[in-house]
């Protein structure tokens, strides 16, 4: 009973994204705790004084409260000759501690970067009373019977620090500040491959990048790919943003890739949903991607994008513009190679396949949906820039599909 007690609350903490450690005579912190601050700061890690003196400093059901100068935290009670450690965890925004950790701490500005990683990387407990009170709540049924619990704030938890030799601190800082370097490096080649849409080289940069991935913040490691993809949802969708790409297209495009890794059961489908999102951004950059256009060029292809079943001629876009239908025409074939006419006639045939390939509309129906209310025009529009009849797309898509 008691097993399945702690094995509860393990599973409880875990939901709030907090690690659960249990730790005996004779364990090292390093294996099983997050010890990238203190590393990096050449500072031993808490618990690693040995448990032996640990369980004369704790009362049994005592419950401890631990925070270090670092304004980091966890939770920790004895049972059964071993120390339950809860976290580490925050309790406030990366941003709001680190100018009071390094101002507190003495710590020089050369380690800003990755501090600031660092606590972007731990679980960030918004409401500490509620986990104190899951965890008393385990503890009353862990403890002996007639032991009661008592919760102690520990603030300021002491560290021994090591003095850096001046030389050898300065040479870690350099070697620690190119790895950044390199690292950021990384992460604009990537966001400028995004913004380019050569979804090649995004791969390419993508299994460089693996190397530099920050620990998981929570232990379910399903959960923490979701968590990656939500990010490089994110950080695609800015970098097409970043393309001139109008909102429209990319918050379609984010919100189904959103409810995708919501909605994914397991790696495997996660897998796909990355590859699908570095080809759908790509794909997305090069088909409205709006970089060189002037504001005029740019109002017409959104326009023309977003209303598809409108008047779409030259005079009706340039009287919605405000502008000489001249004017526009002249500056349109400019900046696009082609003809107003001929980009509306490519975009409403390119719009079509998607309903040829997915549904059984007739093909009249399907020349309405994009804007063409003559099938043969439609027809002949069709063959004329894609080399092949509305129909004949159709059955080709459903024979690949099969």
């Amino acid at each position: 009973m008691e097993i399945n007690v702690l094995a509860q609350l393990e599973e409880t903490v875990n939901i709030f994204g907090v690690d659960f450690h249990r730790f005996r005579e004779g364990d090292k912190v390093a294996k099983t705790y997050d010890v990238r601050l203190y590393e990096l700061l050449n500072i031993k890690p808490p618990f690693d004084r040995g448990l032996s003196e640990a369980l004369k400093l704790c009362d049994l059901g005592g419950l401890y409260i631990v925070v270090d100068s670092f304004f980091i935290q966890n939770i920790s009670f004895i049972y059964d000759n071993s120390m339950i450690v809860i976290g580490p965890f925050i309790i406030s925004s990366a941003e709001d501690i680190l100018p009071k950790v390094m101002e507190k701490n003495n710590i020089p500005v050369s380690f800003q970067k990755e501090l600031k990683e660092f606590y972007n990387s731990l679980p960030l407990v918004t409401d500490l009373l509620i986990l104190e009170k899951i965890v008393m709540q385990h503890m009353s049924y862990l403890m002996p019977k007639g032991v009661e619990i008592v919760r102690s704030h520990i603030e300021n938890f002491a560290y021994e620090v090591t003095q850096y030799d001046e030389l050898q601190m300065l040479e870690e800082q350099k070697i620690s500040m190119e790895a950044i370097e390199h690292r950021y490096g990384i992460e604009d080649r990537f966001m400028e491959a995004i913004r380019s849409g050569n979804a090649e080289k995004v791969y390419d940069i993508a299994r460089e990048f693996s190397g530099y991935r920050m620990s998981p913040r929570v232990a379910n490691g399903f959960r923490n790919g979701q968590n990656s993809l939500i990010i490089l949802n994110t950080l695609m969708r800015r970098a097409v943003q970043e393309a001139d790409v109008h909102p429209a297209h990319i918050d379609r495009l984010s919100e189904d890739f959103a409810n995708r890794i919501e909605s994914a059961k397991n790696e495997a489908e996660l897998n796909l949903i990355s590859r699908d999102m570095t080809r759908k951004y790509c794909l997305l950059v090069r088909n409205h991607s709006l970089i060189g256009h002037s504001e005029m060029v740019r109002d017409a292809i959104n326009y023309i994008d977003f209303n598809l079943t409108e008047d779409l001629s030259l005079n009706a876009i340039a009287e919605k513009l405000s502008v000489s239908a001249s004017y526009l025409s002249k500056q349109f074939k400019n900046e696009n190679n082609k003809t107003l006419t001929n980009y509306v006639n490519e975009k409403r045939v390119y719009t079509s396949l998607k309903y040829l390939a997915t549904t059984d509309l007739p093909v009249q129906n399907v020349a309405e949906l994009v804007g063409i209310y003559d099938e043969n025009y439609f027809s002949r529009l069709f063959k004329k820039y894609q080399n092949i009849t509305p129909s004949k797309y159709r059955n080709l898509m459903r024979r690949e599909s099969n």
